[in-house]
């Protein structure tokens, strides 16, 4: 996780699994393109070695940062003496970098939900609208964070357990209630915006058992998963009319501010990453 060569700074992220992590493949073709002497890798850590093992990766001097990932988020957050105030409110890190020579933590992982939102259809199109986010975990609260900054009217969460959703929904309140999952079809009545935010339609997982009928006809479906990288249920939203964003535009999102805090300058911008990690994924068996 070091490097042995002087003024290369070096990144990397880590995760317990880590192998599927894709951050290395957009990070460095963001060096390339830059010219930056620079390195970013990927490390499997278990919770039990992790903080002697990010301890250990800062004491080089080139090591400019870490990117986390599952499990490791709120972990990581103790980690640091300070953090920015997204951070704090997510309860959870997935960016640890050097400031003032103390380990600073902070969460791309909100910018990374609105960017794609902002791009699509604008902040004014957002504003008082009705939303619906499925989840309850890590990627739940994120959206909901985010979504919570683009000032809707309500936020309806879903989760197959609804114990689940009405603990996330009480700790947020204001906009945001939750609705049993046995009403889950009546809640997308009229909604401008579907979040996917569960585990439900990734490779290897069940699909979402849910329609996307009774949106608004404007509506944008939005699936956070990149595995495949056109769910059934985006799917289905293409045939319906809808808009569709998948997981690889909120992945792209949220490296572009950890690459700049990494590296001190802003990714390339265009297409050329995206069509990167498209590649490396229609390459897997």
């Amino acid at each position: 996780m070091t490097s042995k060569k002087e003024n290369i700074k070096t990144a990397c992220v880590i995760g317990d699994p880590i192998d599927h992590s894709l951050s290395p493949l957009l990070h460095n073709h963001w060096i390339k393109v830059l010219g930056l002497k620079a390195s970013y890798g990927r490390v499997q850590i278990k919770a039990e070695t992790l903080k002697k093992e990010v301890t250990d990766c800062f004491k080089d001097q080139n090591f400019v940062g870490v990117n986390i990932t599952l499990p490791h988020k709120q972990a990581a957050l103790a980690l640091a003496a300070t953090a920015s105030p997204e951070a704090k409110k997510a309860g959870a890190a997935n960016l640890l970098v050097r400031r003032d020579g103390k380990l600073w933590a902070h969460n791309t992982d909100i910018e990374g939900f609105t960017a794609p939102l902002l791009k699509a259809q604008g902040q004014e199109r957002w504003q008082n609208s009705t939303m619906v986010i499925i989840g309850a975990g890590g990627a739940a609260r994120a959206a909901l964070i985010g979504a919570l900054t683009l000032n809707p009217h309500k936020i309806i969460l879903l989760n197959r357990t609804d114990a689940r959703a009405r603990t996330l929904a009480k700790a947020f309140g204001g906009p945001v209630t939750a609705q049993p999952w046995s009403d889950r079809q009546n809640a997308l009545h009229g909604a401008d915006l579907l979040v996917n935010a569960s585990a439900a339609g990734m490779t290897g997982k069940a699909a979402l058992d849910l329609r996307c009928e009774g949106l608004a006809p404007d509506a944008l479906v939005y699936d956070l998963i990149y595995t495949p990288l056109e769910t059934s249920l985006l799917a289905e939203a293409k045939i319906a009319g809808y808009g569709a964003l998948n997981g690889l535009d909120m992945l792209i999102a949220q490296a572009r501010p950890s690459f700049e805090a990494l590296f001190g300058v802003s990714p390339p911008s265009g297409e050329a990453g995206k069509a990167v990690l498209i590649k490396a994924l229609e390459a897997k068996p």
